[in-house]
């Protein structure tokens, strides 16, 4: 209809209408780009919420996962430093690193220890040698990466946080890949000489007498125990970063 008119304005040579009429559809065109712009911008509102909500819930349970770990790392301490006292031997209280760790302290104190009940007095073997090795709830954001969707997230910032998060936690798993984990092998693996598993409820004054005779018993106790005091503070130092990121993106969600 608009196209009819404009040529019956122009057969007219009715210049003024055909402007009005040109102005008309310039301005509907206008409209009409604005109107799919601001609806495509609310889809992509939409979805970024969508997406930090998601990231939201992966960084809850990253620290549900550390907060496990960190109370499961606290009972080894505490337990192997119960034994090595009950046995005679000097017990664990503080480490001193060569050099400060880019995100570890010099110098590692322990906490006060927990006691020991009555009820874990026989599964003190397996309080020592029983460790959590959480890994990172990432769905969310590795999800973005591989579908290369990061722009999703207009928050720059957040994103080389979220980055650099993932980062800590590749270095922290691998960490226990390398270390961790095989110091706990190899603890598990010197105890089966001596007729211990880890899970194996055995008498406390029995056990005892094991480390009190037999060094080789006592050393991988206490490298056991220098190692999950270095892991702990690793988590402590997750744990931190992990709380920083929640409060962030809970400020991103609207």
């Amino acid at each position: 209809m608009i196209l009819r008119r404009i040529t019956k304005h122009v057969t007219d040579q009715n210049w003024f209408a055909v402007f009005i009429d040109f102005l008309i559809v310039v301005v509907g065109v206008f409209i009409g780009i604005q109107v799919a712009n601001w609806n495509d911008a609310r889809v992509e509102a939409e979805r970024e919420q969508e997406v930090l909500v998601a990231i939201l819930d992966d960084l809850k349970s990253d620290l549900a996962n550390i907060e496990s770990t960190s109370a499961m790392t606290k009972i080894n301490i505490d337990t192997s430093n119960y034994l090595l006292e009950q046995a005679g031997f000097e017990t664990l209280d503080i480490i001193s690193l060569p050099v400060a760790n880019y995100n570890l302290e010099r110098k590692l104190e322990i906490t006060a220890p927990d006691p020991i009940s009555e009820d874990q007095k026989n599964q003190l073997w397996k309080l020592v040698t029983v460790h959590y090795y959480p890994i990172q709830s990432n769905t969310a954001f590795s999800s973005l990466i591989a579908a290369g969707d990061l722009k999703i997230i207009s928050n720059q910032s957040l994103i080389s946080k979220l980055q650099s998060y993932t980062q800590n936690w590749y270095s922290l798993q691998e960490s226990n890949t390398t270390t961790y984990k095989r110091f706990r092998d190899r603890t598990i693996f010197v105890a089966q000489e001596f007729g211990l598993s880890p899970f194996s409820n055995i008498p406390e004054n029995e056990l005892i007498a094991m480390i009190q005779n037999n060094p080789k018993l006592k050393a991988v106790i206490s490298t056991l125990l220098e190692y999950t005091v270095l892991h702990k503070s690793q988590f402590t130092e997750t744990k931190k970063l992990t709380m920083v990121l929640i409060d962030q993106v809970e400020k991103e969600i609207k």
